[in-house]
């Protein structure tokens, strides 16, 4: 296989990942036993930041879990995406924003999982997301 056939087939890899905070605070025995995920909330805030010069998007989440109007989960997480050069590459383009988006999101939940093991919170899972709809939601706010 070229290496042209490898930059077609993937026109973007993560290049940088790092944790910047992570807070757990555990569940009392009683809030564990009667745990009622219909009370369960997710507090989602996605940014970005973009290197034009360097074909970076950098993806920032700040996550949080909120039960019984405590916060009991806390991640704030930075992926960064390098995208091989192309002369017309936008990289605000709502379908690439979307899928980094998306990547960023998978990945988060992987940390979290790897972050709880052993915990109630182990058990607790980040809800799908449309990245689609965030990437809209988001350009709207703007307007």
């Amino acid at each position: 296989m070229e290496n042209k056939e490898l930059i077609s087939k993937f026109p973007f890899k993560i290049v940088d990942l790092k944790t910047n905070s992570f807070s757990e605070q555990n569940l009392s025995d009683e809030d564990i036993q009667n745990f009622n995920p219909d009370i369960l909330e997710f507090n989602i805030q996605p940014g970005f930041g973009f290197n034009k010069e360097l074909n970076l998007i950098k993806v920032n989440f700040l996550i949080s879990y909120i039960y019984k109007e405590e916060e009991i989960l806390k991640i704030d997480v930075d992926t960064v995406f390098e995208f091989v050069k192309h002369d017309d590459l936008d990289l605000e383009n709502r379908t690439i924003l979307a899928t980094v988006l998306g990547v960023s999101f998978s990945t988060i939940r992987g940390i979290i999982l790897n972050r709880t093991i052993g915990s109630f919170m182990n058990k607790i899972y980040l809800p799908i997301i449309n990245p689609s709809e965030i990437i809209k939601d988001l350009s709207n706010s703007k307007k």
